[in-house]
């Protein structure tokens, strides 16, 4: 039988316009933090992640920070963001570093792990308290990072403002030796505790913990409640037996509102059903649970998380 090879082509093209488009040209960039920072750890971590389970969906880990990775959902530069949810509610609300330039398009994805306060000091500078920030170098961290976010609020409520100190800018990768050498006498670091380089820090003698008083957590708590009360165990770090009590942030993982509800479904479900393999790769997902799924969300969740969250009875219809 003679075939016709100019309608096997178009046959072929058929099948192939009426054949389903899988996503194996989805790319998703995952905004994290400067180097050695514990978002750019768990970006990392995610992007690993997705590449061992997720076949149909690119995944890449670049650098960032809270406040930038807020900006790059926005313009859609990026299609995950980890952010700390004090940054969350400036973008949201249009306040701080977002000042009159609010971001509605932010979608919550999920919470991935509480960030308790470190207040690190330099042990020569006589800081016993954030009053005692006034008219001393006070690192805030590379620009569009969460940790200015951090210092800008917990200072107003000692009544200090930017001008009270002298802001330094150290990335990651420089804050134990600024630290040590005085060339930043304090630092304020949202982060996992135990944390190994603040232990570092701390073992070296020339910096340490101090706690936030307890009347002040109360009106940091209320006056942006995007933070909870929360303790530095005792026995966390040498030196430090008691309990030192501070506040958390959460770091969670956003995204954009017109991001593909099937992709954020899929990035939502293999994130929760894969938690013995976050957590044995890094500590930071040692608390990571769908029970807090939710923690720290400032924006709307995006309808992707929120179909997951539903299957799963965190959220009902």
């Amino acid at each position: 039988m003679k075939r016709s090879w100019g309608a096997l082509a178009v046959a072929l093209v058929l099948v192939m316009a009426a054949a389903p488009v899988f996503a194996a040209d989805v790319f998703v960039r995952i905004g994290t933090s400067t180097v050695g920072g514990g978002f750019y750890l768990i970006g990392n971590t995610i992007a690993q992640l997705g590449t061992a389970k997720m076949k149909d969906i690119n995944f890449t880990a670049v650098t960032g920070g809270s406040v930038k990775n807020c900006m790059n959902l926005g313009t859609k530069d990026m299609e995950l963001g980890m952010v700390q949810s004090s940054t969350v509610n400036d973008a949201w609300n249009g306040t701080g570093s977002f000042k009159d330039k609010p971001i509605k398009t932010l979608r919550y994805v999920t919470a991935i792990y509480p960030m308790p306060a470190h207040i690190l000091v330099n042990t020569d500078a006589g800081i016993k308290s954030i009053a005692d920030f006034k008219g001393k170098k006070v690192d805030f961290g590379s620009v569009g990072q969460g940790i200015e976010v951090n210092t800008r609020e917990f200072m107003s409520v000692y009544g200090l403002n930017d001008a009270d100190v002298k802001v330094e800018r150290f990335g990651r990768s420089e804050v134990e030796e600024a630290l040590k050498t005085g060339d930043s006498q304090a630092h304020i670091w949202t982060t996992n505790a135990p944390n190994a380089q603040v232990s570092d820090m701390i073992r070296s003698g020339k910096v340490g913990l101090i706690p936030i008083e307890t009347g002040k957590i109360h009106e940091i708590v209320m006056k942006f409640p995007h933070y909870a009360p929360a303790v530095i165990p005792g026995g966390t770090y040498p030196g430090y037996d008691k309990d030192v009590q501070v506040v958390a942030a959460i770091g969670s993982l956003l995204t954009y509102e017109d991001m593909p509800e099937d992709v954020i479904y899929k990035i939502t479900k293999m994130l929760h059903e894969n938690v013995p393999f976050l957590r044995e790769r890094l500590n930071y997902f040692s608390n990571f649970e769908l029970k807090t799924a939710l923690d720290g969300m400032a924006v709307p969740l995006h309808p992707g998380a929120k179909k997951y969250y539903v299957e799963k009875g965190l959220l009902k219809e």
